[in-house]
């Protein structure tokens, strides 16, 4: 009924957006895969959303059978993700707080903007001294929408993620919102890096034209209608994600590279998915070879028919 429909969708949009940061943070996408592939279809005339952040912490939902089934232990696995996404895992580029602590199971939930998550204030930081590691971080939040764009439902944008806000701490000064640090990824709209948006050489002209394509290539996709089946498939390739959107309008194959170094899929797994020969990158519009192995670049994503 009614009830069962609303916990499957709630269900779907957590876990999906859990595992595109889950998938981020170890590199792999193994567990995406497998708890995507577990989880059940929708009735045909529902629909879910799908985002990468919203007004909310982001909680775990990692299951200790779906871990187990890919070799992790779920426990550890939440905690790693804690860790990383809080700043205290070693090497981590996310800038997040940790929220609702619970001693007794160590569950933290985290709270931070998409882009500050994915790498980007800490990038900024050390600009001087890296500039490729703010093009990583940019490469990261476009990585991220485009799973959400490609995959079956609503995609739902939140506010400044399109400009690649950052936290806003300022929220600690104010007596009515100190002590929630959910806040720091509720920030006030900042309107003059709004305005550079149209700039493609700025941070937030990348984003926001990246994501402008990425909307434009989704509606000119017959395959991605509302009722088309989803079929996260495996690539042979720990670290891109593959998901076959179906429909009597056309296959299209959705391949992700959660990897910060370029990765290939075998052409012999194209041709085992129905993609082997000329293909055509639906997002730019550019030919791919199907009959050799498929190189994509760091964080890099295609949309293939």
């Amino acid at each position: 009924g009614e009830a069962t429909n609303k916990e499957c969708e709630v269900a779907y949009h957590n876990v999906f957006m859990v595992m595109l940061w889950s998938s981020l943070a170890e590199g792999k996408v193994a567990l995406m895969t497998h708890a995507l592939q577990q989880m059940p279809p929708i009735p045909s005339r529902t629909s879910w959303l799908t985002y990468v952040r919203c007004h909310d912490d982001i909680g775990w939902a990692v299951t200790e059978e779906n871990a187990a089934a890919v070799g992790l232990n779920g426990f550890l696995h939440r905690s790693f993700l804690s860790d990383y996404y809080s700043g205290r895992f070693p090497g981590t580029n996310a800038r997040g707080a940790t929220f609702q602590h619970n001693p007794r199971t160590n569950d933290r939930r985290i709270s931070g903007t998409c882009a500050s998550l994915a790498g980007l204030e800490t990038a900024l930081e050390a600009a001087a001294l890296d500039r490729s590691a703010v093009d990583l971080a940019v490469r990261r939040i476009l990585l991220l929408h485009s799973m959400i764009l490609a995959f079956c439902g609503i995609p739902l944008l939140y506010m400044g993620d399109e400009i690649g806000l950052l936290n806003d701490y300022g929220y600690d000064d104010n007596d009515d919102l100190a002590g929630d640090n959910r806040w720091m990824h509720r920030p006030f709209m900042d309107w003059q890096k709004a305005l550079e948006r149209g700039d493609g050489t700025r941070i937030s002209g990348r984003l926001f034209q990246g994501l402008q394509g990425l909307i434009r290539a989704r509606k000119d996709i017959f395959a991605f209608h509302a009722q088309a089946g989803a079929f996260p498939v495996w690539t042979h390739n720990d670290h891109i994600f593959g998901l076959i959107r179906e429909s009597p309008r056309g296959r299209v194959l959705i391949l992700g590279n959660f990897s910060d170094e370029a990765q290939t899929v075998p052409a012999y797994r194209l041709l085992e998915m129905g993609f082997g020969g000329q293909l055509l990158n639906l997002v730019d519009g550019r030919q791919v070879s199907g009959w050799q192995d498929l190189a994509i670049d760091a964080y890099g994503y295609l949309w293939l028919q």
